[in-house]
């Protein structure tokens, strides 16, 4: 998947497939759709880590994974990036913890 679809499938409120990602070194990321927060004039994708080039992972390797989704309104690009600061990883966890379960 490319940023605009992982954007727009995370952004859709009918999809339910899981987000598949792929690194710089051709390693393939499965992951579960949590939640969409939006926090500090930006919006942010909760995953949950399914798989690693589609092995499932093992519980070291499992949690959660945080995507910034960015997209340029003037040219019209997507960005999607992982959130490495760790203050704001855990400001987004605990908003993300904070919503009421259904």
């Amino acid at each position: 998947m490319n940023d605009k679809e992982i954007i727009e499938a995370i952004l859709s409120e009918d999809n339910c497939e899981n987000i598949i990602m792929t690194d710089d070194n051709n390693d393939t990321f499965e992951m579960a759709q949590l939640a969409v927060i939006p926090l500090h004039d930006m919006v942010y994708g909760v995953l949950e880590l399914l798989k690693i080039n589609a092995k499932e992972v093992s519980e070291a390797d499992a949690g959660l994974v945080i995507l910034e989704l960015d997209v340029d309104e003037e040219t019209e690009e997507y960005y999607v990036t992982t959130v490495e600061d760790e203050d704001l990883f855990a400001e987004i966890v605990a908003e993300y913890e904070s919503i009421p379960e259904e």
